[in-house]
């Protein structure tokens, strides 16, 4: 059972970091307490997507959902969610007194140096992880101890007891990585208190233990390859860090030019690139320039006969930014005109140009590269470029062109708050209301003339296309008429409450004249459990949201269930509902 307080201990741990970052970053919008208990959210990545979290007495987390394709139990949306609900309930309950002290410092100071030792002693003999964290935190105290023997002992171990060196126990891979996890903490805290020499063991340990179990276990569930990411990261800190003495660099630097040379940190993951990076850093800080020009031109070799170009892209970048960083800019610019079809390559050349305001040059540079874009059939890239345009345009205060561009990024693919208000801040407010009625008359009049041309051929009808198109800019413009109009003509039910609580104060019998026949469709639709758990928990959530079309929605709720009675989990759920619905009247 999920709770609130505890639900990331519960929950995959590369899940959780996931869900953190979202919340972390501000994606979790329009958080929402609909009725008792029931919350309702937005997230935003490359999508949008829906979340509706139920939480009862006493933080139990009964039920949630998420109308993202991820095809698991619990999606780091809904994480994403439970983090800020965490974080709205905290707040509202004010500041949180200090718990009156435990007997445990009391216990500390009580207790003997001989009685500390011989429970240290017996700990250790049990528990493997404890003794390598023990020895590892006091490995300056004694010369004998071996801390990266030591890990990677206890590593191993941990490798055999979920594999044998084909089969591995995937059940147990989860635990393994929080374990593995759990040690990399523990190396950020021993770079915190300036032990580097441990931390480094510690990373290299993971790095060529877990690096096998990679060739052999299919990473899809995302387990294995954070903890790779997470042991490179702590190579990187300790690269970076200002005052690391240049003997523990140089064994740093040992590592990392043996493992650029392994394929596997390539082949598995973005691991090599991370630890080529790590390279580029030590190469300069220790005087290494020739050795590693020697690797880049390698790699380039390499990958020049590769079809893929990515690898090559990355190691010309590399060559170019350490070729400058040594101060040979004569050789860098050389490399710069040669490989000018590299988006990196160019876009850096760009923003030299903008930077020395010679800002007609950049735009020729810009407009070739979206022509080489074009050719080769890569919308992103266009994109981003035209975003250097805008930049531009701001600069030289183009507003033709500041307009042109704001409005084409505003609706490139989804719709973007930024770049819509930004197109809508250069006009006052009366050509800014003829200037969306414009745009909106534009649409209309374009969609219908395409769904005309093609019909037959289109999976969703005009209104649904037009509801995604538009209702971005209703809600902005507050023309809740409109989008309430629009939401007349929709019958996806997941579709029509991703605008729920825009107009629930304002239309709520009118949503709920249009979520019953969108409810009904839904029953006839769905054919699994999950899906039945989906629906049951978004009639609950329209019941708390409008409690006054509660009767309605359980006739639908009744008649769903004498109409697929040889549905059991659909009947079952429908009648979880229902039951919870009457027990709140």
């Amino acid at each position: 059972m999920l709770t609130l307080k505890q639900f990331e201990l519960q929950i995959n741990h590369t899940l959780v970091q996931r869900g953190r970052e979202y919340y972390e970053n501000g994606l979790v919008a329009d958080l929402q307490e609909t009725g008792n208990g029931f919350w309702h959210a937005e997230v935003t990545g490359n999508e949008t997507y829906t979340v509706e979290i139920n939480i009862l007495r006493k933080n139990i987390i009964d039920s949630w959902s998420c109308d993202c394709p991820y095809e698991g139990n619990t999606c780091k949306h809904v994480v994403a969610v439970l983090f800020r609900i965490r974080e709205e309930l905290a707040d509202s309950r004010g500041p949180e007194k200090m718990p009156a002290q435990t007997g445990f410092d009391k216990l500390l100071q009580s207790i003997t140096l001989e009685e500390c030792r011989e429970f240290i002693a017996m700990q250790a003999a049990r528990d493997k992880r404890f003794k390598a964290l023990f020895e590892g935190y006091f490995a300056g105290k004694d010369d004998s101890i071996n801390a990266g023997e030591n890990y990677t002992r206890l590593l191993r171990s941990m490798v055999d007891n979920i594999s044998d060196g084909e089969y591995v126990d995937y059940k147990a891979i989860p635990r393994f990585a929080n374990d593995i996890h759990g040690l990399l903490e523990e190396g950020q805290l021993q770079i915190q208190k300036g032990n580097l020499r441990n931390t480094l063991m510690l990373a290299r340990a993971v790095l060529t233990t877990v690096i096998e179990l990679v060739t052999y276990y299919d990473d899809s569930g995302s387990y294995i390859s954070p903890v790779l990411t997470d042991a490179t990261e702590l190579l990187s800190l300790i690269a970076s860090t200002a005052n690391a003495p240049d003997d523990l660099l140089k064994e740093v630097l040992i590592f990392v030019q043996s493992a650029v040379n392994d394929r596997r940190y390539f082949d598995y993951g973005d691991f090599g690139y991370s630890l080529a990076d790590i390279y580029h850093t030590l190469a300069i800080k220790l005087h290494q320039e020739k050795e590693y020009l020697e690797f880049i031109d390698s790699r380039l070799k390499m990958a020049s006969k590769n079809e893929f170009t990515f690898e090559k892209d990355f190691f010309i970048v590399k060559k170019i930014a350490f070729l400058r960083g040594i101060g040979n800019t004569g050789e860098a610019g050389k490399l710069v005109q040669k490989y000018m079809d590299v988006i990196a390559v160019r876009k850096e050349e760009v923003n030299r140009l903008i930077e020395r305001k010679e800002l007609e040059k950049a735009k020729k540079l810009v407009a070739e590269g979206i022509k080489i874009a074009e050719k080769k059939g890569h919308p992103g890239t266009v994109i981003n470029w035209e975003k250097v345009l805008l930049r531009i345009a701001v600069i030289e205060n183009d507003l033709q062109n500041i307009r042109r561009y704001t409005k084409q990024l505003a609706f490139n693919r989804h719709f973007d708050l930024a770049y819509y208000n930004q197109w809508k801040a250069t006009f006052d407010t009366e050509e800014w209301e003829l200037e969306i009625e414009k745009y909106i008359e534009e649409r209309v009049s374009e969609i219908e003339q395409q769904y005309e041309a093609n019909r037959g051929r289109y999976w969703h009808s005009p209104d649904t296309i037009l509801l995604d198109l538009l209702a971005p800019i209703y809600i902005q413009e507050k023309y809740w008429d409109r989008l309430l109009s629009l939401m007349s003509r929709e019958t996806d039910l997941n579709r029509l409450l991703q605008y729920h609580h825009y107009l629930q104060e304002v239309y709520p019998l009118q949503l709920l004249a249009i979520y019953l026949p969108a409810f009904m469709r839904k029953g006839d639709t769905a054919s699994n459990r999950r899906e039945y758990i989906d629906l049951a928990n978004k009639m609950a959530f329209v019941m708390a949201a409008i409690p006054e079309g509660k009767e309605e929605i359980i006739d639908v709720a009744e008649e769903l269930k004498r109409k697929y009675v040889r549905r059991p989990a659909m009947v079952e759920e429908l009648t979880r509902v229902i039951k919870m619905a009457r027990q709140e009247k």
